[in-house]
């Protein structure tokens, strides 16, 4: 009887040792839970909160943070161009090589912008986003408070360069726009720095079989001066000195565009 009793003991413990085997057991589910990648606007950063353990989204330029996913509201991108213009559709990469007049040093800022065309005017002109950038801060993400236009002589815009009807399309051989820095751009050298607010510049603008090629261009900065309007002190105007702080480069088409040239 006692050695019935352990055979029948093994038998029950190999039975419920194989169905532990067969059967899936439930285990602890990982504090950290992997989903499908979810696209965002750049510059923006999905995180998890560990109090919820739900997504919350976070802009590390802008210091904005949101429960709710952040969708792209600049223009209508209407998916990826396969030509080159200056729509939302079509994403530029910039590098901007900053120098202040009395530093030896050069500072490095890329980022990506976007271009979007007002209708109905003549330059053409329209609306500028940026984004992303690195480093992170140092332009101001998402529209730009001034708008971009196309020139023809940026010191005189009422000069027209070209006869109407002798070319289908204005030779606008400049763009002028203005991107934001974020925060002032310091230099090695103590207490120089380019001061936060907007940078100004003029790109070489080129139109070749329908595509918009954009090439390099100066960029400055403003410096504002009280100066008299008359000899006697009535009256003054506050002048606007540009001071030359750089370069810019599109690298999507640039080198392209000095090709072309020679």
């Amino acid at each position: 009887k006692f050695l019935g009793t352990m055979v029948l003991n093994a038998i029950l413990w190999l039975v419920t040792t194989s169905a532990g085997l067969l059967v899936p057991q439930p285990r602890a589910r990982s504090s950290v839970v992997s989903c499908c990648q979810r696209t965002l606007p750049q510059g923006w950063r999905e995180v998890i909160d560990e109090a919820s353990g739900k997504p919350y989204y976070y802009n590390s330029a802008s210091g904005v943070t949101t429960w709710e996913a952040p969708v792209e509201v600049f223009g209508d991108a209407g998916g990826k161009a396969s030509t080159r213009a200056l729509t939302p559709a079509s994403s530029w990469k910039v590098k901007l090589d900053l120098k202040a007049p009395s530093s030896a040093h050069t500072v490095t800022i890329t980022g990506t912008v976007r271009f979007a065309e007002e209708e109905g005017y003549e330059p053409p002109q329209g609306k500028l986003s940026v984004d992303s950038c690195l480093p992170e801060g140092s332009l101001r993400l998402g529209e730009q408070p001034a708008q971009w236009s196309l020139s023809e002589d940026p010191e005189d815009r009422k000069d027209s360069l070209w006869i109407w009807g002798l070319f289908s399309d204005p030779l606008y051989p400049f763009l002028l726009f203005q991107l934001d820095l974020a925060a002032p751009v310091d230099f090695p050298e103590e207490g120089v720095c380019i001061p936060a607010g907007p940078l100004y510049f003029q790109v070489d603008h080129r139109r070749k079989d329908g595509a918009v090629q954009l090439g390099e261009g100066d960029v400055t900065y403003k410096v504002s001066e009280q100066l008299q309007a008359d000899l006697v002190g009535l009256s003054d105007f506050t002048y606007n000195e540009p001071v030359p702080c750089g370069r810019i480069r599109f690298l999507d088409t640039a080198e392209g565009m000095s090709k072309n040239l020679l």
